[in-house]
């Protein structure tokens, strides 16, 4: 990517990060390489919602998410319709920076099983209300271990397969 890029990925947060926090960047065709960019712009800092849906982000780009320094205070993370896998719902699940989210959308994805069942068995993920897996194939056992999480007491609106 070219320096042109850089300052692109910078422009769309100060010209989409709204007065309330929430930074819509559905379909801007991000892709890993410019959410890796994004995950490293101080700005985020301000942001309580972020919505990344349908940028063809994979776990590399779930990756720099979890490890930005600028996330901890998000409230809802939106990845629907990406290429998150498995090892991406393993890496939300054990993220420090998704401990106060209220809201993670992961609709039309490909966590599967073994995701749903990192995401139940998570510590982090303990003051989720909503959570949406629609599409993600997590089959029954995956279903099951959402809906009967001791770390997801809190689920008031689940939407799954």
């Amino acid at each position: 990517m070219t320096d042109e890029a850089i300052v692109d990925v910078e422009k769309l947060v100060r010209d989409n990060l709204d007065g309330n926090g929430s930074l819509d960047l559905e379909n801007r065709k991000l892709y890993d390489d410019g959410v890796i960019r994004l995950s490293n712009l101080e700005a985020l800092s301000q942001a309580t919602k972020l919505i990344l849906g349908d940028n063809e982000i994979s776990d590399k780009g779930v990756a720099a998410l979890c490890n930005s320094p600028y996330l901890s205070q998000l409230k809802t993370l939106n990845l629907k319709s990406n290429k998150v896998t498995t090892e991406g719902a393993k890496l939300i699940s054990q993220s420090a920076n998704w401990s106060n989210l209220d809201q993670l959308v992961l609709k039309f994805n490909e966590i599967g099983e073994e995701g749903a069942m990192h995401l139940a068995k998570s510590e982090v993920l303990s003051n989720i209300t909503t959570l949406d897996l629609f599409r993600n194939h997590i089959g029954s056992e995956g279903a099951k271990a959402i809906k009967s999480s001791p770390n997801l007491k809190k689920l008031s609106r689940v939407r799954l397969d």
